[in-house]
């Protein structure tokens, strides 16, 4: 009895926990951006993206330089709210709505020095001030001349960020559905021992 009693609260604990990671969002952790010499290197194949998520409060003024090892030319885009697909194409061209939403872009990269390459490589960088305290999120993307390694410079520090690119599929709403359904059994199963 006492055993059936030690695994209800485990069980019990274990959704808890995982309601409230859903709750709160916990793929992206909640932290308060700070200025910083953010540093990272991606490899992408040709019409590949790498997403990355920054919390920025307001007044803010964001930097990024995107620099290809190679001979890559990058595109950089900032969304102020959560990108539903990468917006390739299947050909492997950019969707032209891209610009539309992006808040700020860049797809004009410049030729710059590599004193580390000794050689002429595309670079493309992006300023933004946030208005409002919120979640923004950059995707980068390998227009052309790849496969190519990308190092991308920010102010501020930031998490790389996964979209599950799947129309319609939403996370929260399958996470809770299932949780209750969990919840549901437990009591169910409680009650049947009981009788």
């Amino acid at each position: 009895m006492q055993r059936s009693k030690f695994q209800g609260k485990i069980i019990f604990l274990i959704l808890i926990i995982g309601f409230l990671s859903v709750s709160t969002h916990s793929q992206i952790k909640q932290i308060i951006a700070q200025e910083s010499d953010y540093v990272d290197q991606f490899q992408l194949q040709q019409g590949a993206t790498r997403l990355y998520v920054v919390n920025l409060t307001s007044n803010a003024h964001l930097f990024l330089n995107c620099t290809a090892y190679y001979k890559g030319i990058f595109y950089i885009y900032l969304f102020n709210e959560r990108p539903l697909d990468n917006h390739i194409l299947s050909n492997g061209s950019i969707d032209a709505s891209i610009t539309d939403m992006a808040v700020v872009y860049n797809e004009t990269p410049s030729l710059v020095f590599s004193q580390s390459l000794n050689d002429t490589v595309h670079s493309v960088t992006l300023n933004y001030t946030a208005p409002s305290y919120r979640l923004y999120y950059i995707e980068i993307i390998l227009f052309d001349n790849g496969p190519d390694t990308f190092r991308l410079e920010s102010s501020y520090a930031m998490q790389a960020y996964y979209v599950p690119f799947i129309p319609g599929y939403n996370i929260d709403f399958i996470s809770g559905c299932s949780i209750f359904a969990v919840f549901l059994l437990y009591f169910k199963v409680k009650k049947q021992k009981k009788i």
